[in-house]
């Protein structure tokens, strides 16, 4: 039989359909037998969906536990790693400090030892012993000085010298700041005997060797004495990416002293050689973790969409939009201002459905949603409210005419061209405007409801509610609507 579609007020539908429905649904076994392979059928498609989903569940559920345990493990890695990259650092820092300890130590030993023993050689010297045998013990660069005899320069020229004399000491060590060197005199009223060590002389070969063997910089100076610097080890300071060891040796001397600094370039730093493995297990560490977490985030934005949003359409779902229209009331009633609702029924859609397939019927409500958005304004909201019906809110819309020209607009919108394929599909709308029809949602949506149940009777595009038509009851035979 040709099907012939048939456009009325109400939208279209198949004569076919109409013929169908005088036809008794069974007859005989033959029926009877259609209808329990039917029912069986459909219970066979309801095991194997409800099976198919918990299936997915399943998967979800393990597809998030690894991803946390991933996470998790992530992180603990990174604190492991955190904590021996720590203790690696504390080891770096001890032996940096030992090392230094050790050659302050090294250093003013090698000082105070040579200093005595030049005390000790001008003390025991006379006019038979020669500068030559003075410096027998002594480095090359050191000079000596027996009465007028000199192995170099005449140390009596030293501007030190004659204080140093005027002692009535057995020897003194004074420190010269113009040549950078240490005087040790002994003074008798027949002979005048001198050292000059330079800084390297005073420290002494041996301890430049113990020194160097160590890995680190010395610098010596000497100086007046300083009462604020500390007569051993300073603290460890570090200073432009180095640590330093300052200390002064005056116990020697009778006048000023010689500063020890001992340095050593800090290798805790990110960039140091010697945890370069530790820095880069934390950074894969932390691109992973960051990796892990926004797939998880990723993952819940994901759900929070499903959880608001329809699926087939793209618009906002039920739950959504009570929520959202909670939130205009919520606006509307604090400003003193008002909004619209509009309920969209498409005509005939349950008959598309029958007759073309639900496949064709998800291609008409899609293409409805698309329709809808772009009559609507950037402040309007428009939802899937469910089955064929659609739900609108309209901030600011409260005039009747304003309502009626909305309503038009988009009835237009939804007629101007086929939906899909070569159907075209209208709408009944039913408006309800804050708060002159209602002051809650729900009485909001049921005088929406009503209206556009008596635009539909009525075979026009739309119907404002009333107080009246809003607090009439449903009629009994009322359609319910198609949801998948």
């Amino acid at each position: 039989m040709d099907r012939a579609l048939d456009y009325g007020s109400s939208g279209w539908e198949f004569d076919s359909l109409r013929a169908h429905k005088t036809r008794p649904p069974f007859v005989g076994g033959r029926a009877s037998f259609r209808l329990a392979a039917g029912v069986f059928g459909q219970t066979e498609r309801n095991k194997m969906f409800f099976l198919k989903l918990w299936g997915q569940v399943a998967d979800n559920i393990v597809s998030r536990l690894v991803r946390v345990g991933a996470l998790v493990g992530t992180f603990v890695m990174l604190v492991v790693a955190l904590v021996a990259l720590v203790h690696h650092r504390s080891d770096i820092v001890g032996e940096q400090d030992a090392r230094l300890q050790e050659t302050v130590t090294a250093a003013t030993n090698s000082v105070q030892n040579t200093v005595l023993r030049a005390r000790a050689v001008v003390e025991v010297s006379n006019a038979e012993t020669s500068p030559e045998e003075l410096l027998a013990t002594f480095d090359a660069s050191a000079e000596a000085c027996v009465g007028t005899r000199c192995s170099g320069p005449d140390l009596a020229a030293l501007s030190p010298f004659g204080s140093a004399v005027s002692e009535s000491l057995p020897s003194v060590a004074v420190v010269d700041r113009t040549s950078n060197s240490v005087l040790v005199i002994a003074w008798t009223p027949t002979l005048t005997t001198s050292i000059q060590l330079p800084l390297d002389a005073v420290v002494g070969t041996l301890g430049l060797q113990w020194i160097a063997e160590l890995e680190v910089d010395v610098n010596i100076d000497v100086g007046p004495l300083n009462p604020g610097q500390p007569r051993d080890f300073s603290d460890v300071a570090d200073e432009l990416g180095y640590r330093v060891v300052i200390t002064q040796i005056s116990e020697s001397f009778d006048d000023g002293s010689v500063l020890v600094r001992v340095s050593v370039k800090d290798g805790t730093g990110w960039g140091a050689s010697t945890h370069g493995g530790y820095v880069v297990a934390l950074g894969l560490g932390a691109i992973f973790a960051a990796l892990v977490a926004w797939t998880l985030f990723a993952e819940r934005r994901n759900l929070h969409r499903r959880a608001t949003t329809d699926e087939l359409t793209g618009l906002a779902n039920r739950r959504e939009f009570k929520r959202l229209g909670e939130e205009a009331i919520d606006i509307a009633g604090r400003s003193g201002t008002g909004f619209c609702i509009m309920l969209i029924d498409l005509n005939a859609f349950k008959q598309i459905n029958d007759s073309l397939g639900h496949h064709f019927g998800d291609r008409v409500l899609k293409a409805c949603a698309e329709r809808l958005v772009d009559a609507l304004r950037d402040t309007d909201l428009v939802a899937r409210w469910g089955g064929d019906e659609f739900v609108i809110i309209l901030p600011g819309l409260v005039e009747a005419s304003a309502v009626r020209d909305s309503a038009e607009r988009i009835a237009a919108s939804m007629r101007a061209a086929p939906l899909a394929g070569e159907v075209l599909v209208s709408g009944s709308i039913g408006a309800a405007v804050f708060p002159r029809h209602g002051l809650t949602l729900e009485e909001l949506i049921h005088a929406a409801d009503v209206a556009m149940y008596e635009a539909k009777t009525a075979g026009v595009l739309y119907r404002l509610a009333s107080t009246v038509e809003a607090d009439r009851e449903f009629p009994a035979d009322r359609r319910k609507p198609v949801s998948r």
